[in-house]
């Protein structure tokens, strides 16, 4: 979920984006490399609260913080640098009380040690970090799960306009401004974009079931809204512009090859 990015920003040329969206898109196009930087994460977060292996998650953290806050700041993601901070301080604090045991170990030992034997504790300090590591990824878990069930990516997609019919006529759409040919885009974020004739037209849209309402501002040539039902089979809209005009926009999907964003949250 964290590195995805919106449909027409992946047709954006190279130059023109940000460096935001270079390393979110960059990132985001293994859905496995998601996973282990997640799994990598959460592990890391496991073994701090266990006293006998918080000292290598320690060290396995200061070396991924570090590493996500030079990205952050070389890559303008502004948003997350206070996140990362904050992360790495509590690190560095939790680092400090093995100071000498690391000056020790890593100098004085030159990377050698004896086997020391920690005091055994019981009651509820022993269970707590067993709670706190059941509790947590559940709830993040259950988190998770309702933010991805808002979206439905059978319909959301990049699909290229094959036909645009506003009352039983053609309406002369030849290319567009995003990729060659001409495009919408239904975004997981409710955006709905239309690139047609060199330009670009930014929209909201809703979908109940199979009803699909859409809307622009400013105008697509003079088309405020769309409203209509969608054929999820075909993705064909058949309904009606700006309230009163029948309407018909066949659409097709495109395939995983011309936009990997189609199948990778599928």
């Amino acid at each position: 979920m964290q590195f995805r990015i919106l449909h027409y920003e992946s047709f954006l040329p190279l130059v023109e984006i940000s460096k935001y969206q270079h390393m979110w898109s960059f990132f985001g196009r293994s859905y496995n490399y998601n996973i282990f930087i997640g799994l990598a994460e959460l592990l890391i977060g496991i073994l701090i609260v266990f006293r006998r292996t918080r000292l290598i998650a320690l060290l396995l953290s200061i070396g991924i913080c570090l590493n996500i806050l030079i990205l952050n700041i070389e890559f303008e993601i502004y948003f997350a640098i206070s996140h990362i901070i904050l992360d790495l301080v509590l690190t560095i604090l939790l680092l400090f009380e093995y100071r000498k045991d690391l000056y020790k170990f890593f100098i004085l030992n030159s990377g050698k040690f004896k086997t020391s034997l920690l005091p055994k504790k019981k009651g509820f300090v022993h269970k707590l970090p067993f709670l706190y590591i059941f509790m947590l990824p559940i709830g993040y878990g259950i988190f998770s799960y309702n933010i991805k069930s808002k979206v439905d990516d059978t319909i959301t997609g990049s699909y290229t306009i094959k036909e645009f019919k506003i009352n039983y006529s053609d309406i002369n759409i030849t290319k567009g401004k995003l990729g060659s040919d001409p495009m919408l885009f239904l975004e997981y974020n409710q955006q709905a974009v239309i690139s047609i004739n060199d330009s670009i037209y930014y929209g909201a849209y809703s979908i109940f079931k199979r009803e699909i309402r859409m809307y622009f501002d400013p105008p697509v040539d003079e088309i405020n809204s769309i409203t209509g039902r969608l054929d999820k089979e075909n993705f064909t809209i058949n309904g009606v512009v700006n309230d009163s005009i029948p309407v018909m926009i066949n659409l097709e999907r495109l395939s995983e090859k011309k936009d990997y964003l189609n199948s990778l949250y599928h």
